[in-house]
């Protein structure tokens, strides 16, 4: 992302945080708007996952919402590119989501059965960069699973880099890049275990 870059109205277009000189106030209180949005939507599909609230779920991502976890190349890289390289999930939209909930509430997935139990955690969320339509942020998430079928439970845990776009007065997900550090796991994962 370009660092803050002002049009000849004198509107801000983008704020990337990352790349902004170190005398620049970056705790303004549109900074901490946008790190406040991110954090809430992020409770929200946590809870929405956790309760099973699938339709709430899928509801919160753009039709075009690219919905991504990286496989891990060797011990220090993940895939970069979905399309040449392997990943562990990778869908271009929400059909592809809205696909996966209908084989979790058909039975079909038989790896869900029963379905696990989790609580997800998120904790340092950031906005990195800001618009007024536009958010991208990253969180750091941790998700405790409980297996039923063989009374394990186990952590899935790593950083998200999501990008927020504001919709008809609402905001939906059109991007989430899932990076999964301990991808070496005792059971299947699913987008409810992430």
């Amino acid at each position: 992302m370009a660092p803050a870059d002002v049009e000849s109205t004198g509107r801000t277009l983008l704020v990337d945080r990352e790349h902004e000189p170190p005398n620049v106030d970056v705790t303004s209180m549109r900074e901490q708007e946008a790190t406040a949005i991110a954090t809430e939507l992020l409770i929200r599909e946590s809870r929405h996952l956790d309760d099973r609230e699938w339709d709430r779920w899928l509801a919160m991502y753009a039709p075009a919402a690219v919905f991504w976890v990286p496989a891990w190349r060797d011990d220090e890289h993940e895939t970069s590119d979905p399309n040449t390289e392997i990943s562990q999930i990778y869908h271009e939209a929400r059909h592809g989501l809205e696909e996966r909930v209908a084989r979790v509430r058909s039975g079909q997935s038989v790896t869900a059965l029963p379905l696990p139990r989790t609580t997800h955690f998120i904790t340092n969320t950031v906005a990195l960069a800001f618009a007024p339509d536009v958010i991208e942020a990253r969180a750091n998430w941790l998700v405790q699973v409980y297996q039923p079928r063989t009374a394990t439970t186990h952590a899935n845990f790593g950083y998200y880099e999501l990008r927020y776009t504001q919709h008809q007065g609402a905001w939906l997900i059109t991007s989430k890049k899932i990076h999964l550090k301990n991808d070496v796991i005792p059971a299947v994962i699913d987008f409810y275990t992430l």
